[in-house]
């Protein structure tokens, strides 16, 4: 399946305004204000029309402004998700480029899911994910065998955030629920 370049911002980002405007910030920002993150959002999508680097730098100053007022575990939980999931999403692009037999869904678009999940796995807060995979798709895109432009790397930028913010959303889900499903004594 193949779509083109910016569809998957643009659903990505559609479904995101939808779910703000409907009282899921909470869960899909955590503390970080909603007017901050609709603007971060539309900065980055009208970069897309630009030069193929404004983009990243975009993200990159979001990414940092977002870290200024964490902590310092916050900080290594980022940075951690960055390295793993930079790898992970470099690893792949290399191997389809290599061998394109292991294609599981969009050559383009796995590394990004993948980077996703091990951003969850690497924190559960909005702004180290946000910091974690923005890192990850600039290593994973200076590294490619073929650059994405603007909209390619964007998209592989939500992507890779819509797959932690779900799999962080699924895993927080799961322990409520485990929580309320325990036996009292």
């Amino acid at each position: 399946m193949t779509v083109n370049a910016g569809f998957t911002t643009a659903w990505v980002l559609a479904v995101a305004g939808i779910l703000l405007a409907t009282g899921w910030k909470r869960q899909l920002l955590d503390d970080v204000s909603a007017p901050l993150a609709v603007l971060a959002a539309a900065v980055l999508a009208a970069c897309g029309f630009g030069h193929a680097a404004a983009p990243k730098t975009a993200a990159l100053i979001c990414a940092c402004a977002l870290l200024r007022g964490a902590g310092a575990g916050e900080r290594l939980q980022a940075i951690f998700g960055a390295l793993s999931a930079g790898f992970v999403w470099s690893w792949l692009r290399k191997l389809y480029a290599e061998d394109p037999v292991f294609i599981i869904w969009d050559e383009r678009l796995d590394g990004a899911l993948a980077a996703g999940v091990l951003a969850a796995a690497a924190s559960g807060r909005f702004r180290a994910q946000f910091a974690a995979v923005t890192l990850a798709a600039i290593a994973a895109d200076r590294f490619a065998p073929a650059p994405a432009g603007a909209w390619g790397w964007l998209d592989g930028l939500t992507l890779s955030l819509l797959a932690a913010r779900t799999v962080t959303l699924l895993a927080r889900g799961g322990a409520s629920l485990a929580g309320r499903l325990r036996p009292q004594a």
